[in-house]
């Protein structure tokens, strides 16, 4: 693939990336504040895509330790207006069963230790509105996409995002259950936050390849029968691929949501030097 003024206005964030999504590619090295980040820019439906790695190539970091600073202001800093967030996750509701993919609409954020904001200087800090902290847009272009490609395909739910790496306890997901999340996992925070205040419209499709700990036994890691042998095994990641293909297609050529103006009187202090607006 070589490379094009074309304007890059769509990311999908992913654990992989099967060998016919990439077949057009190139590798790019974004510089942030944060450090580098590494993307893919591919073709995808005659569209320029950024494809970023969530645990990188190898899968080799944990969900507490990506560096989601970098890899969200890196899609911004490329142009980025819509972010699709692939997460393979487990399911805290019983009428959710391993197979069901689900298109949250509310998230519930149970992390600790990752860093949750770009402007967390002493002389600036912003608070960003999240009553719906997925964007319509993107949501409904997902579902849309996802038509006939899945067992259920669910519109709504409640994402908790756990800290991880472990799996969380019996007592831990009833009490998740108590509070609402319908489906759990460990990747979503702080890209949901981050998204809103690069501005930038963001959306998860979740399939969900296990039930949560008390819910069914132990989930098997690898092998045969496992969750991994489930989902890629399956055909289940190929019907995720081909879901978000058709959403990139199905998206409105402007945004008309209130994503891109999340920033907008959300600022205490001054922006730092390295903050540049988008344009309006």
């Amino acid at each position: 693939m070589s490379a094009s003024a074309e304007p890059i206005q769509v990311a999908v964030i992913s654990s992989f990336f099967s060998p016919e999504w990439l077949r057009e590619s190139e590798a790019r090295s974004v510089s942030t504040p944060w450090g580098d980040a590494s993307v893919d820019l591919a073709r995808v439906e005659g569209r320029t895509v950024a494809c970023l790695w969530r645990y990188g190539r190898d899968l080799a970091l944990p969900s507490h330790r990506i560096n989601y600073r970098a890899n969200l202001w890196a899609l911004r800093s490329l142009g980025v207006e819509r972010v699709i967030s692939q997460n393979a996750i487990g399911s805290a509701n019983p009428a959710l069963p391993p197979g069901a993919v689900l298109v949250s609409v509310d998230f519930i954020d149970f992390t600790h230790t990752r860093p949750k904001t770009f402007f967390d200087a002493d002389d600036i800090w912003v608070r960003v509105e999240m009553t719906e902290p997925f964007c319509g847009e993107v949501r409904a272009a997902l579902l849309a996409g996802g038509q006939g490609l899945f067992e259920r395909l669910q519109d709504g739910g409640v994402f908790l995002c756990a800290e991880g790496p472990r799996f969380e306890s019996a007592a831990e997901i009833r009490m998740f259950r108590q509070w609402g999340a319908d489906i759990v996992g460990t990747p979503l925070v702080p890209e949901v936050i981050l998204a809103r205040e690069a501005e930038i419209c963001f959306a998860s499709i979740a399939p969900i390849i296990n039930y949560c700990t008390g819910l069914a036994p132990g989930v098997k890691h690898t092998g045969a029968g496992s969750m991994v042998d489930f989902y890629y095994g399956s055909g289940f990641h190929a019907g995720i691929e081909r879901a978000i293909r058709a959403a990139i297609v199905g998206l409105p050529a402007k945004r008309r949501c209130a994503c891109g103006m999340a920033l907008e009187g959300a600022f205490h202090g001054t922006p730092p030097a390295w903050f540049t607006p988008r344009p309006r």
